[in-house]
């Protein structure tokens, strides 16, 4: 786990909401404010034969993200259909497509939205003629245009070069009353990819600190500041010297290394952590998340009498910690209270354990956040019986955290960013556990400084379930397989589904450390995954699918490069052999922009290291 910014949100849980009667009345009067029957359509035909008989229609005030979703809509279906539907912002003489909310529709629509949008939620509905796509604020509108482009249109957003527009000679919709609403209210994910693609992020509807900020994208939407920033907070080379009672007692000393952390029953410790983050939020006016989290180590925890007396008061060291962000959360918030304040804090290693429920709980403006770093990611948190202490972990801080509680949760192997990472089961599995559970927001650690293996399908795929997790992972796996790939998609999802039947057994397991010699890679799978690879580079339509094929090919050929290094004992002939196949790799490695192979280190170390066992 590194020190990040990242999005957060206020607590608060949602699920996808279908019609029922209580929305049709509602959506009654929506259709009363659009001037038809306040009844519904049996289908719209919003295009045909290049010609449309539709406006989209905005209000005269429209923010810059509605105007941008309006645009793209327009845009889009001009190159679905062929039709050139106008944006407007005035009164419709006809038909209409209404982004967002206007005065032509608004009081309906407020006792829509105020009955049952939360924060970035959406409706999606026809009346009489007309369709409203239009959300609780401005991102929920941009999302309403793109869900109804995705679910309804067909049009798929892969990656950020490869979008599909199906074309339509007639492009209809059926009846449509519906409002959507995430699962997790903050949905984020580090892949490299997603710092770099604010639109395609737009479109996956991620909203985490790792999209940038874009006005015509949502703009900024949540900040959360210092994952693991004890010692940001409070540097020891500013304090120790003076004031090592500031930090951890262990065994009889202060210590002040890395694997030690703050002691927090002192109370110009408090001040000091207090200080230093009303000055953070003052710097940055539109932080709403404010990060207080212990060092990276897996202990350090301060030993003097006072810490001792508060981890045994609240059941765990974890307890402590909560006390204390309480009490600083309260004290940012008194100083700034113009501003809502929220501080989050993680679970994770020796504060994993949650404090005995009754004796503590998260103030209202403080979020926890699980990282259950120990689990095997190959088979779900519930069933696995190596989960057992993660599981538990999650299911006590949803007791003690209900509606306070989120996950940072692991998808790559920080040893090995290409070495393959099947955990889609468990990813899809959890996720449905996760909402079931308490969990309002959802990070997913994986390769942030470069390009591991499938990273633009695995952020696709996490996208969707962070917005609905009970969608079935390989039925997304396949679209995008599919979509993406081209004839050879189904050798791609046949290779992963390799991985699927490997991890069936009880003994196969997956961790974010595992080396390339680990039992899960058998010498049968990594056979039979180049037998589907050689023959989708045969199958693939394009020189463009071809190489994403073999881009996807890299993490195999990674795995037979590290798992044989040549030891002193290599002949000339293992070696040369050795030799002939990096060279193709160190070469793809720079096509496909791989610039690291594990986390800390640069792709170049690693080169090098393999370049000496090849004996160059």
């Amino acid at each position: 786990m590194k020190a990040m910014q990242r999005n957060t949100t206020p607590p608060a849980m949602y699920s996808n909401f279908r019609a029922s009667r209580t929305w049709r009345r509602l959506l009654a009067g929506v259709s009363l404010l659009l001037s038809v029957a306040p009844a519904f359509s049996s289908g719209l035909v919003l295009a045909s034969h290049g010609r449309s008989d539709y406006a989209i229609v905005i209000a005269t005030n429209a923010s810059p993200t509605v105007k941008h979703a309006a645009q793209e809509l327009a845009d889009d279906l001009k190159q679905i259909s062929g039709a050139a539907l106008p944006v407007v912002s005035g009164p419709p003489s006809g038909p209409a497509i209404f982004v967002g909310v206007s005065s032509f529709l608004s009081s309906g629509f407020q006792k829509v939205r105020s009955a049952v949008l939360p924060e970035e939620g959406f409706m999606i509905c026809t009346a009489g003629r007309n369709l409203c796509l239009a959300g609780h604020d401005d991102r929920g509108t941009l999302y309403a245009v793109y869900a109804f482009l995705e679910d309804h249109l067909g049009v798929r957003w892969y990656a950020p070069d490869a979008t599909v527009l199906p074309p339509q000679d007639t492009v209809s919709v059926p009846e449509l009353n519906e409002t959507r609403t995430p699962a997790f209210s903050y949905r984020d994910t580090d892949e490299a990819i997603v710092f770099k693609n604010a639109a395609w992020d737009a479109h996956l509807k991620l909203n985490g600190v790792s999209v940038p900020d874009q006005a015509d994208l949502g703009g900024i939407n949540r900040l959360f500041n210092g994952a693991e920033n004890f010692y940001q907070l409070v540097p020891p080379g500013r304090y120790f010297a003076d004031h090592p009672e500031y930090y951890s007692l262990i065994n009889g000393q202060r210590k002040s290394s890395p694997d030690s952390q703050l002691c927090l029953s002192n109370p110009d410790v408090f001040k000091v952590v207090v200080a230093a983050l009303v000055a953070e939020a003052k710097a940055n006016p539109k932080e709403l998340t404010l990060g207080l989290s212990p060092n990276d180590a897996r202990d350090g925890n301060c030993q003097c009498d006072a810490c001792r007396a508060a981890d045994a008061k609240f059941g765990s060291p974890a307890g402590t910690l909560l006390n204390f962000v309480n009490k600083v959360a309260a004290a940012v918030q008194a100083a700034l209270p113009d501003r809502k304040i929220w501080v989050e804090t993680l679970a994770y290693q020796y504060t994993e354990q949650a404090p005995t429920p009754g004796t503590i709980a998260p103030a209202d403006n403080v979020l926890v956040c699980l990282a259950p770093i120990y689990a095997c990611d190959g088979h779900p948190l519930a069933s696995d019986p190596q989960n057992k202490k993660s599981n538990e972990a999650l299911l006590a801080w949803n007791k003690v955290a209900k509606g306070h509680l989120q996950v940072w949760h692991y998808v790559t192997n920080f040893a090995h960013y290409l070495q393959p990472y099947p955990d889609w089961d468990e990813l899809g599995a959890d996720m449905v556990y996760y909402r079931a559970n308490g969990v309002s927001g959802m990070f997913c650690e994986g390769d942030y400084q470069g390009n591991c293996e499938l990273q633009v399908m695995r952020t696709w795929v996490m996208a969707h379930l962070f917005w609905n997790p009970q969608q079935d992972v390989w039925a997304l796996i396949r679209d995008f397989s599919d979509g993406y790939y081209g004839k050879s998609g189904a050798d791609i999802y046949a290779y992963l589904r390799l991985f699927h039947d490997r991890l069936q057994q009880p003994e196969i397991h997956l961790h974010l450390y595992d080396p390339p010699t680990s039992p899960l890679f058998s010498a049968e799978l990594l056979k039979s995954a180049n037998a589907l690879f050689d023959h989708a580079e045969a199958a693939a339509e394009s020189p463009e699918v071809k190489s994403r094929v073999q881009e996807a090919r890299m993490g195999i050929r990674y795995l037979e490069l590290a798992s044989h290094v040549p030891g002193k004992q290599a002949t000339t002939a293992e070696r040369n052999d050795f030799r002939a196949r990096l060279e193709p790799f160190i070469a793809d490695l720079g096509r496909f922009k791989i610039t690291s192979l594990s986390e800390g280190h640069n792709a170049d170390e690693w080169i090098r290291h393999m370049q000496a066992a090849a004996g160059e």
